[in-house]
């Protein structure tokens, strides 16, 4: 399978800190291998399911994966392409139950391990999204996205250790990610480790300085340290930035 990645981003409060998430799911598999066509052939409604859904036809294209799986109630494909149409939906009852059918037929499958654990996430079950992603990770060790969403999910949870081993996984094959050396920072600032935090937080802002959020938890960790002088620069790059409406991107 190939994916199309779609990015969720959201910046979230953690005390003084702005912590950037931001959940890459793993949405639309690309063009199956399949001959054939015709009314018996579940390949040729699963194309035309993906189809319809790159059209932004989501209705349309449930029904043709349906269709597909009245004629091979196995199918793969069909399952998983109808998980992720439920998911973009916002259906997340009916994504899981079809995702959790795909897990049966292939249970060493990273990527849907990774888009169960999204809806666990967005439906605040922490615990059961940190579960399907370390299994993700386990079975696709340079599995960034995964990494990344596990550093953020461990850090919400106060397991700041966790969260910075992920984080460096995901800077080891991603070094220019400004996002996740700011929350890399954020990590560093919770437990105390100011020099590193401080460190983290400029290499974001050096890779990105229009990101609001990287200043203003640069400034907080300049205070903590002492270096007023410093914090006071950071504040007025992040009252500027934010009146020129500049959000974390």
């Amino acid at each position: 399978m190939c994916f199309v990645v779609t990015n969720e981003m959201t910046r979230e409060r953690n005390g003084m800190l702005f912590l950037i998430r931001y959940i890459p799911l793993l949405l639309l598999p690309g063009i199956f291998i399949a001959a054939g066509c015709g009314v018996q052939d579940p390949d040729y409604y699963n194309r035309q399911g993906v189809s319809l859904d790159s059209q932004g036809k989501v209705d349309d294209a449930i029904a043709e994966y349906r269709k597909a799986l009245r004629i091979e109630p196995y199918n793969r494909e069909a399952h998983y392409n109808l998980a992720v149409a439920y998911h973009k939906k916002g259906l997340y009852t009916e994504a899981i139950e079809e995702y959790k059918t795909v897990l049966g037929l292939y249970p060493n499958d990273p990527e849907t391990l990774y888009n169960l654990g999204a809806i666990y996430a967005r439906n605040n079950m922490q615990d059961a999204a940190i579960f399907a992603w370390e299994k993700a990770v386990e079975l696709k060790p340079n599995f960034t996205e995964a990494h990344y969403v596990l550093g953020f999910t461990y850090a919400q949870k106060k397991q700041f250790d966790e969260a910075i081993k992920e984080y460096k996984k995901v800077i080891e094959k991603k070094p220019d990610d400004a996002v996740t050396h700011n929350n890399l920072g954020v990590a560093y600032t919770e437990k105390g480790l100011l020099d590193e935090a401080i460190d983290e937080l400029r290499k974001s802002v050096k890779i990105n300085p229009a990101m609001a959020m990287t200043h203003k938890n640069l400034e907080f960790a300049y205070r903590k340290k002492g270096m007023e002088k410093e914090a006071q620069n950071e504040l007025k790059l992040y009252e500027e930035l934010m009146k020129r409406g500049n959000q974390p991107q």
